[in-house]
């Protein structure tokens, strides 16, 4: 009973100074709510940035084998040519392999009578449309024929397509590849740009036996794609593959190996390194912003314990224990903010959806934020109202009442 009495004591409290709870829910919300937004537009960047891996062909059932050691996209010089299609075929034959991509790479010049432009140019197998889920709009892609007869085919992307022919339809047409002349007879989808400013359509395909005889000239493979039954494979495939490649390149067991692995998750952490740098600054800055509503909080509350402690007083000789003057207290201040947190949440959810309705910034509503406003709501108000609340208690009943 005592526990209620307190409780009512608390609200009513709250509703005669409605200023100072105005005051006091303020700050708890702003936190909050700019907390709920960090949190929409993190989980939002991340589920973009998964669906634009996965949409070029990047699934979790996949990874890829690069040639040469180092870390994502920055890997060294020495040690690039080693990889063989050998090594290609000793990882077809593992279980729980489903396709294996070998490909070479060059970045070349593109040439079709005045035009021309600078794309990568790729030597794949037939595979590769489908380990990449990688269409063509119009024409063909590059089949078993091609590959068998060492044709000088090549599917364009949208981006050297459109340098080379404009509007133009680019299928029958001859352009010249380094000094060798080739026949264009598929364009690939359009998969554009993405969010940190690389261009997947700049690209052009060959068959991968040309690329080795007829225009690179060289066996060595740049990378292998490889795409397993299940996610769930995955990192024992990738154990797998790091003994076969060891053995298969005559590292001793002290060398470092000449490959590295590139993943969803690894390209997915690249391209928000930055973002989650800015994320992780604004999220301290939430948190100040919280601990500087529950200092307002606390000084707040130690103004009102002086504006009625003729009412601590009156509570005190009709009865009231130090215990109910401490909870009565520290009920306000955690009814205070939870108030505000459950304001800062509404509003951080409805700034979240404007910025997905505009397109501003990609968000996405979870119950993250939610959990994470009652919590911190929570702890504010009990750490913060704490003090003010011990202090009402301890005051002198004889003197509250002079």
């Amino acid at each position: 009973m005592r526990l209620f009495r307190n409780l009512e004591q608390a609200l009513r409290g709250l509703r005669l100074n409605k200023a100072n709870t105005f005051l006091m829910t303020l700050g708890i919300m702003i936190g909050i709510a700019s907390l709920t937004v960090i949190v929409s537009i993190g989980e939002g960047t991340k589920s973009k940035v998964l669906n634009r891996i996965t949409n070029m062909g990047f699934g979790p059932e996949s990874f890829s084998v690069m040639s040469g050691a180092g870390r994502l996209f920055f890997g060294r010089s020495r040690n690039t040519t080693s990889m063989t299609l050998q090594d290609a075929d000793d990882i077809r034959a593992m279980p729980n392999v489903a396709i294996v991509v070998p490909r070479q790479r060059k970045r070349m010049r593109i040439i079709n009578k005045k035009e021309f432009t600078t794309t990568r140019v790729y030597g794949v197998s037939p595979e590769w449309e489908l380990a990449r889920g990688w269409g063509v709009v119009d024409g063909v892609f590059l089949g078993d024929m091609e590959m068998d007869r060492k044709r000088k085919v090549i599917v364009l992307g949208a981006t050297p397509a459109h340098k080379l022919f404009g509007e133009k339809d680019p299928i029958g047409k001859k352009i010249r590849v380094g000094q060798v002349f080739f026949e264009v007879i598929g364009l690939l989808e359009k998969k554009g740009l993405t969010e940190s400013g690389y261009d997947p359509d700049d690209r052009a395909l060959i068959p991968l036996t040309t690329s080795m005889s007829r225009l690179f000239r060289q066996t060595h493979l740049h990378s292998i794609k490889v795409v397993t039954t299940h996610p769930e494979w995955v990192k024992e495939t990738m154990a797998g593959v790091t003994q076969i490649l060891r053995q298969n390149h005559g590292l001793s067991a002290l060398a470092d190996d000449d490959f590295r692995y590139v993943t969803p998750e690894g390209i997915m952490q690249w391209v928000t390194e930055s973002e989650q740098a800015l994320n992780r600054m604004l999220f301290l800055i939430s948190t100040v912003s919280l601990l500087v509503g529950g200092i307002v909080i606390m000084n707040i509350l130690l103004v009102s314990i002086q504006e009625r402690i003729h009412e601590i007083g009156v509570r005190r000789c009709f009865g009231a224990r130090r215990s109910d003057i401490t909870q009565q207290f520290l009920f306000e201040s955690i009814f205070v903010s939870l108030l505000g947190g459950a304001m800062g949440a509404i509003l951080g959810w409805t700034l979240s959806t404007a910025l997905k309705h505009f397109d501003l910034l990609p968000t996405k509503i979870t119950w993250d934020p939610f959990i994470l406003a009652f919590v911190f709501s929570m702890i504010v108000g009990l750490v913060f109202g704490t003090h003010p609340a011990r202090k009402a208690a301890w005051l002198n009943p004889d003197e509250t009442l002079r």
